[in-house]
């Protein structure tokens, strides 16, 4: 009996070796592996592998069909007809407009956080098999974009109904389909999560039915492993692949080792910093002359140094990738002269000292206390008098921040779906120029560029907006 079961674990063992696997260690944080509910950073990575959208960005900056095949707006807008490809999922089963109804219907339905990504559609007929007819509340240029995202991916709903899954009105309250969502996966997409560990680890294997081309890997494991130090050990013995968490710090200790290779990629977080237009809230930097001052003072080649290679400064708030960016601004846009003469002309001849609120969150790894003492140390320049106030995330600066009573402080934003719509919001009258201070009536001709922009489902008239 001995020699038999050695033998059975030799052949099992050289199964595995012959499948092409490849370990990745990316953070954690996140407790849902369900498309209805996953909202957190890197819950895509898997989503991504595991499901399909309608449509999907392939390194271009407008969304191309994926399990779309042709769409076409109609009825001002108010309307958009997809016509479906012929797909299958890891079941076998087809993917139809009754799957596309039923995953996207669920999504709002459930009423988690990424949910608000389905409002402007309100309601999906499947007049056949292939075709989705998507009815909206208003014209939404951003639409196509928004199908993209990953709790609109779309799931095999005769398999999710099966472990009580239900897009009802009430699926809030009824839906039991998650707890078998986060154990395997029941997409379309390329690989299948066979294993899920909470904070630990993620198995994903190839889907035999894939209607696609493949990838040479036959299996994904992923290490819940937010360290950056102990991902650069992982690295360094071989025992990862793949490492999504590394730091500056990190990645130079490896600078020397020939077997890694430095991927850089540009995000579409945004930093900024933000000066309260209302004088008793702001004080000083509510005055426009002292915003211009502040900007021309601070050293923009300084931070992309801060922030690592691949950062830039966008011109506007519409950045690089986006339909309408207008490039980034150039480095010597940083003149100290200037800046002196902007304060003496605002009445601040002989500076002024201001409290600059920042908070313990990080920027993409960079720690916001650090761009913050950055920023001081560039205003000491023209005698603006920063002291630096810690104020903890969820000890006050998180309601400060969302009711617009921090005056002058330094935050980010990442995009919640890859479309310019998104950085909208900070125009005057809408949330982020809520928060600081800038009302519609402050600049009433660009505040009405927000609807205009928004219900423009043309690409070139809405980039000329």
């Amino acid at each position: 009996g001995g020699d038999k079961e050695s033998k059975t674990s030799e052949n099992t063992n050289a199964e595995e070796e012959v499948l092409n696997t490849v370990v990745v260690a990316m953070g954690g944080g996140f407790s849902t592996l369900d498309p209805g509910y996953v909202y957190e950073k890197y819950p895509p990575v898997v989503i991504t592998a595991c499901y399909e959208n309608l449509f999907k960005f392939y390194g271009d900056s407008e969304p191309m069909p994926c399990l779309a095949d042709t769409y076409e707006f109609s009825n001002g807008g108010l309307t958009l007809t997809v016509k479906l490809k012929d797909a299958k999922f890891a079941s076998g089963n087809p993917v139809t407009s009754e799957d596309v109804a039923f995953s996207i219907n669920r999504t709002k339905n459930l009423q988690g956080n990424p949910s608000f990504i389905a409002d402007t559609i309100e309601s999906i007929e499947t007049p056949d098999e292939k075709t989705v007819v998507f009815h909206l509340t208003q014209p939404d240029s951003a639409i196509l974009s928004k199908l993209t995202y990953n709790a609109l991916a779309i799931l095999d709903s005769k398999v999710v109904k099966m472990h009580g899954g239900t897009d009802a009105l009430d699926a809030a309250q009824t839906d039991r389909a998650q707890a078998y969502l986060n154990a395997t996966s029941a997409g379309s997409g390329m690989y299948i999560m066979t294993s899920y560990i909470p904070d630990t680890e993620i198995v994903l294997e190839q889907n035999p039915n894939y209607w696609g081309e493949m990838t040479n890997v036959d299996r994904y494991i992923i290490k819940i492993q937010p360290d950056a130090y102990a991902q650069r050990k992982g690295l360094a013995s071989g025992e990862i692949d793949v490492a999504l968490n590394m730091t500056d710090d990190t990645m130079a200790e490896l600078a020397d080792d020939s077997d890694v290779e430095v991927i850089n990629g540009a995000t579409k977080t945004v930093g900024f910093v933000m000066m309260n237009m209302d004088e008793s809230i702001g004080g000083p930097v509510s005055n426009p002359l002292v915003q211009d001052a502040i900007r021309k003072v601070l050293d923009y080649e300084a931070f992309q140094i801060i922030c690592g290679e691949g950062t830039i400064t966008p011109y506007s708030v519409v950045q690089d990738g986006f339909v309408g960016a207008k490039g980034e601004r150039s480095i010597d846009y940083r003149n100290i002269e200037e800046a002196k003469e902007l304060l003496k002309e605002a009445g601040y001849e002989n500076g002024f000292d201001i409290q600059l609120t920042v908070c313990d969150l990080d920027m993409e790894g960079i720690l916001l206390s650090d761009l913050a003492r950055k920023v001081r140390d560039d205003l000491e320049l023209i005698d603006i008098r920063c002291e630096i106030v810690n104020q903890a995330w969820s000890e006050g600066y998180s309601d400060a921040y969302r009711n617009g009573t921090l005056g002058f402080t330094i935050m980010y934003w990442s995009p919640e779906y890859n479309d310019p719509n998104v950085q909208l919001e900070f125009l005057p009258g809408y949330k982020v120029g809520l928060r600081a201070g800038w009302k519609t009536e402050d600049n009433e001709e660009l505040a009405s560029l927000y609807d205009a922009a928004i219900e423009e489902t043309n690409q070139e008239k809405r980039a000329a907006i």
